[in-house]
């Protein structure tokens, strides 16, 4: 029963590593945003954790329910304390690029309608003087 909770912890553990690799590479090699990698991310560990709580399910139901109940907790605890720790390291690797990101796609915007944007206070403006007149 031992190693069946040492590979179960293994399990649940190792997709720790995978998330953060998924979101890793995400980052690196497409240009999807980091709220989406790690809503990805979150759904990939969350799927692996259920797939494990099925394999632990059909090892211990036919041996002590109690072992059942006992892997399910840990499964969760570890769940919660896998998912806050991978959103923590990935928002202090990641955010001063995902705020580099959101300025300079702020200023090619404004650069691109410049124009647009003057009209537009030029307009309101105008609109804000015959209000007051």
């Amino acid at each position: 029963m031992i190693i069946g909770y040492v590979f179960y912890s293994f399990i649940l553990l190792a997709t720790l590593f995978v998330s953060y690799f998924y979101i890793h590479y995400a980052m690196k090699t497409t240009t999807i945003g980091l709220y989406a990698n790690v809503i990805v991310a979150s759904v990939m560990q969350l799927s692996a954790y259920a797939l494990a709580v099925f394999g632990w399910f059909l090892y211990t139901f036919l041996q002590h329910t109690s072992h059942f109940f006992i892997g399910l907790q840990i499964a969760i605890w570890v769940f919660v304390i896998c998912e806050v720790c991978l959103i923590s390291i990935v928002l202090y690797q990641y955010k001063k690029e995902e705020i580099i990101r959101l300025a300079s796609n702020v200023w090619s915007f404004s650069k691109r309608n410049y124009f647009k944007l003057v009209k537009r206070m030029k307009s309101v403006r105008n609109i804000k003087k015959k209000e007051e007149a």
